[in-house]
Order: structure tokens, then sequence, then C-alpha cells
């Protein structure tokens, strides 16, 4: 494992005992965390489930949501397209993610989708203001699933998921 850069004397990796210089990576235990991780792991990809209502709600009166959607700023330019695209990924990433397949990307992909619904229907606004007459902000919401889903395409599924057994376990 020695190679020529490494022959210094001041190397100080060479005096210290590391397991991951022997291989451990490869062999060693290949999540360091307790099954109690695992479980908050689980609990936060339920979390993003009631999106699937939104979606299932915004496919049984498209009309209505595609009204909607023409009167926000970005989807006023195609607003078929862009409705039909919102209540596919309102249905189809929360899923993605409550079943633990794909879970980094559909984690990302859904906090993309919640940042782009906040700034564009609620940021842009006319009107808007950061906290609403109740005292609450404006378009919490979708800031509060934008939170919840973000820290899922950093840390993955856990062993809790499909994504653990289609990679056997690997973070």
């Amino acid at each position: 494992m020695t190679s020529p850069e490494h022959d210094d004397a001041s190397d100080y990796h060479r005096e210290v005992d590391d397991r991951w210089d022997d291989g451990y990576a490869l062999t060693g235990p290949l999540e360091a965390h307790g099954r109690g991780l695992d479980f908050g792991l689980l609990l936060l990809r339920l979390s993003v489930l009631p999106l699937v209502a939104h979606g299932v709600r915004a496919a049984t009166d498209m009309p209505a949501f595609t009204a909607q959607v023409s009167d926000t700023f970005l989807g006023a330019q195609a607003p078929d397209v862009v409705a039909w695209a919102v209540m596919i990924a309102l249905v189809g990433l929360p899923v993605l993610v409550v079943v633990g397949l794909f879970t980094r990307p559909a984690g990302f992909l859904l906090a993309a989708l919640m940042a782009t619904i906040w700034t564009t229907a609620i940021y842009l606004r006319q009107d808007f203001q950061l906290v609403g007459a109740d005292g609450g902000l404006t378009g919490e919401n979708a800031l509060l699933y934008l939170g919840l889903s973000l820290p899922l395409a950093f840390t993955g599924a856990g062993r809790l998921s499909v994504d653990s057994l289609r990679t056997a376990g690997r973070p």
C-alpha cells in the first residue's frame, strides 16, 4: 500500500493506526449508524406523503388546477404543460420517496419543485409579504415540504427502503 510519494517519514498517516488503509472501507461495516437513524429516515420519508393528496386533487379537477397554474409567473408560459408536470411530480416523487426508491434524486427533485412553487406562486406575487396577516410565513407549506425533502437528497433513504435492497445496503 505504499507508494513513492508516501515514503516521507513526516507523513502522519503512517503513524496512526487507520483501519481504512487496510481496505476497511471495503470489508468493514458499510453504514456506521444505528437503527434509530433508519427509523427516523423512514418517518422523514413518510412526512412527504400528504403531497400525493395535493396531486390527486389536482388530477381530479385538472381545468381548475390549470387555471390556478396559469396565474403564476412560470405557469403563464405554458399552463397545460406546467400543470401536468406539477401534478405528475406531486404524485410520483412523494411515492418514490416514501417507498425509498431513487430517494436521493427524488428528494432533490421534490425540494426543487417545492422551491419553484414557493418562488413562482408566492414570492413573485405583487402583494407578497413575508409574514401574513395570521402571523405565519407566507407559503409556509411549500417551505415545510422543501425542508422535509432536501435532507433526503443528502442522506438517502436508510436501510428500511427499496434503495437499500437494490444497492445491497450500500449508503
